[in-house]
C-alpha cells in the first residue's frame, strides 16, 4: 500500500519543481529574448491576424455546409486503405 505522507510529499516536490522551473524559463526568456516586448507583440498581433483572415476566406469557400458540419463529415470519412 502507499504511504499517503509519502505521496503527498513527492507531490510537493514536483508541483515545486514546475514552479521554480517555470520561474526559471520565464526570466531566462525574458533576459535572453532577441527583440523587444514590442516588437514581439507587433509580430505575434500581425501573424494571428493573418491566421484569422485565413480562416475567414476558407469559411467563405464553402457556405453550402457549416464548418462544423464539415469537420465532421471529414473526420467520420473512412481513410483510403491502400491494398498489398
Amino acid at each position: 500500500m502507499l504511504n499517503e505522507k509519502k505521496v503527498g510529499k513527492t507531490f510537493g516536490k514536483i508541483l515545486t519543481g514546475f514552479i521554480v522551473g517555470g520561474a526559471i524559463g520565464s526570466i531566462l526568456g525574458l533576459t535572453l529574448a532577441p527583440r523587444k516586448g514590442t516588437d514581439t507583440r507587433k509580430i505575434l498581433r500581425d501573424k494571428s491576424l493573418d491566421m484569422f483572415l485565413q480562416g475567414k476566406a476558407y469559411m467563405k469557400e464553402d457556405q453550402k455546409l457549416p464548418f462544423f458540419k464539415r469537420l465532421i463529415l471529414k473526420l467520420l470519412k473512412p481513410k483510403k486503405t491502400t491494398k498489398e
